[in-house]
């Protein structure tokens, strides 16, 4: 993939890290979703889904905000959540951005006093992000993106009815749900709730 399709800020910090280029399933994810248009990504395991999370939101996320999120991440687990946040962490510091972690294993107190002092991109666990939205912990007012990885695990996992509370208040922004391939009734109707998506499989 040409360069030229990313600000070149970020361009030097992923070559720093030594991210050289996108696959083709990364690449389809990436122009679509400079195109504005809400994506259901679905691939197997090791196809770069949680990759393209990284640079899908790093090149949303342009410029530091004035305190309220842009970017909301739901992960399957607080494993993956933490793995996620502290790759996320490699690029947000050259790019004086800042991405806080809520997961279910760390003090619900001491999250929301972190996302109070102001973040720019929070990565989580559905049922975290659920408990801390509705006591008023972060503001989705200036969100841009919503992002779900690995989605048919969270629903099986039964946080299907986090997503939707929190997705039903949010205001106009994308959406990129990443998945392993599935066939799911609850999952199917979030999809169809969100409205207009564009599947890309690999």
């Amino acid at each position: 993939m040409s360069w030229n399709k990313i600000r070149p800020e970020l361009v030097e910090v992923l070559q720093d890290k030594g991210f050289n280029e996108m696959n083709r399933f990364q690449e389809s994810i990436f122009d679509i979703m400079k195109s504005g248009r809400n994506i259901l990504a679905e691939g197997i395991e090791g196809c770069g889904k949680s990759t393209s999370i990284v640079y899908n939101v790093l090149e949303k996320i342009k410029i530091p905000g004035e305190g309220s999120p842009r970017a909301i991440i739901s992960c399957a687990s607080n494993d993956k959540a933490q793995n996620l946040y502290d790759e996320l962490k490699k690029y947000t510091f050259h790019l004086d951005l800042t991405v806080d972690l809520v997961h279910d294993k760390g003090n619900m107190l001491k999250q929301r006093n972190d996302l109070f002092d102001g973040t720019e991109i929070i990565v989580g666990t559905p049922k975290r992000l659920y408990e801390l939205y509705i006591q008023n912990g972060y503001n989705v007012g200036e969100l841009k993106i919503f992002i779900i990885d690995d989605a048919i695990q969270q629903f099986k996992n039964g946080n299907g009815i986090h997503l939707k509370r929190i997705t039903e208040s949010l205001p106009k922004c994308q959406f990129l749900i990443l998945t392993t391939p599935f066939s799911d009734k609850r999952l199917n109707e979030f999809l169809d709730e969100i409205g207009p998506i564009q599947k890309i499989e690999e």
